[in-house]
């Protein structure tokens, strides 16, 4: 398969990671049947996996892909790839990895909800999956807990009370509290000091003057549910008056729609125009077709 290492230097990175970090979960793939391999590979394949009892290994039969050099070789028969595959998908399970985890204590951080819609799935340090039980409020955060159980692809636990720690948001340096006082401070003065009788401002960019209260095109932004309420309630005001006064307007002719004149084309027109432009285009082609079946029969006669 032209791998650039070997069983060897496998085995020293797998042990050095298991020391370093005990509990370290490593999963590794696996080709039944890559062309050229003999019974004795698959053997020392099979006592790699019982070795080392590895938590999540992907088993695959070799598929020739077109172009590549491994589809011109020789290849194992399809049965006893087949075979082999079966053999190592045995072995893979006849194990539990997370046996005598019972009872230990796992910090562990809490990223998603199962697909159960039940547990939250949160992972050790060595990315052993634990489920376990609690709000969603737990989202994102660390726990300590108690293994309660084992199963073949994940673990159960109990979240220890008090251990959890949620991560803080990152602190403002100084210039960005600055910052966010002045915009505290001009936000309030606009407010303060507005002409409209509301605020029309919510930010510097926006500023409070004559200009933003004769501006009736929409209605202003507001400071408090009551005051953003009567100003929903404008804009509807303003939009029913101009329904009403577009009501019985005749379609096709200029008519004022909020004080601008507009002409409103009939849709009829339209479409009977293309089909009196698609028959004359088919008229037209018909007499062609008739002139050129006539003259290829007078050349004919000739």
């Amino acid at each position: 398969m032209n791998r650039e290492y070997t069983v060897g230097e496998f085995r020293k990175v797998a042990d050095t990671l298991c020391e370093l970090v005990p509990g370290m979960q490593i999963a590794t793939d696996f080709i039944c049947g890559f062309p050229g391999e003999t019974d004795e590979d698959f053997t020392q394949t099979v006592n790699l996996v019982k070795e080392y009892q590895f938590p999540q290994v992907h088993i695959s039969q070799f598929y020739p892909r077109p172009g590549t050099p491994a589809a011109r070789m020789k290849k194992v028969p399809s049965n006893e790839v087949k075979k082999r595959s079966r053999e190592l998908t045995s072995v893979f399970e006849s194990f539990s990895p997370y046996q005598g985890m019972e009872g230990k204590l796992e910090r562990i951080w809490i990223t998603e909800i199962a697909t159960d819609g039940v547990h939250l799935v949160g992972h050790t340090k060595g990315y052993i999956q634990v489920l376990v039980i609690a709000p969603d409020s737990m989202l994102g955060t660390s726990a300590d807990v108690k293994i309660t159980s084992v199963g073949r692809w994940s673990v159960f636990g109990e979240v220890i009370e008090g251990s959890v720690v949620v991560r803080e948001a990152p602190k403002q340096t100084s210039a960005q509290l600055q910052e966010n006082g002045q915009n505290q401070v001009e936000e309030a003065s606009c407010c303060a000091t507005d002409s409209c009788g509301a605020c029309a401002c919510s930010d510097a960019a926006q500023r409070c003057g004559p200009k933003r209260c004769e501006d009736t095109s929409h209605a202003p932004q507001t400071c408090g549910d009551a005051t953003r309420a009567e100003a929903i309630q404008s804009t509807l005001v303003r939009r029913n008056v101009a329904s009403e006064s577009n009501q019985g307007k005749p379609v096709g002719k200029e008519h004022q729609v909020n004080g601008v004149t507009r002409t409103v084309v009939n849709i009829d027109t339209i479409l009977w125009c293309g089909l009196a432009v698609s028959f004359a285009a088919t008229v037209v082609l018909v007499v062609l077709l008739a002139y050129k079946i006539s003259a290829t029969s007078s050349y004919a006669r000739l």
